[in-house]
């Protein structure tokens, strides 16, 4: 085998983990600086505040459960306004 064989072999052996160090290096960039970014904007952060006002842990959620979360948090305020009304204040999760 010659030097220039063998230096292109040695190069193709290291494309895999040269892709695995530059995908693990964007996850990170993305879990470390981005989202924290994200959520100290004004929206989310209030959101964040209001669920766990709620007893929610925003990051227990996923995305598919979004849409549901709506009802589930309109039955709970309903059941808070009923609750101030009767005078009968019972705190959600334990809180």
């Amino acid at each position: 085998m010659t030097v220039k064989a063998t230096n292109i072999k040695a190069a193709m052996s290291m494309k895999p983990a040269i892709k695995l160090a530059s995908c693990l290096l964007v996850i990170a960039i993305i879990w470390l600086a981005v989202l924290p970014w994200i959520g100290r904007r004004a929206a989310v952060s209030e959101r964040i505040d209001w669920l766990e006002s709620k007893g929610i842990d925003p990051s227990a959620m996923y995305y598919t459960e979004l849409d549901a979360m709506q009802p589930i948090l309109q039955k709970l305020n309903l059941r808070d306004l009923a609750r101030d009304r009767s005078g009968d204040r019972v705190s959600h999760f334990g809180r």
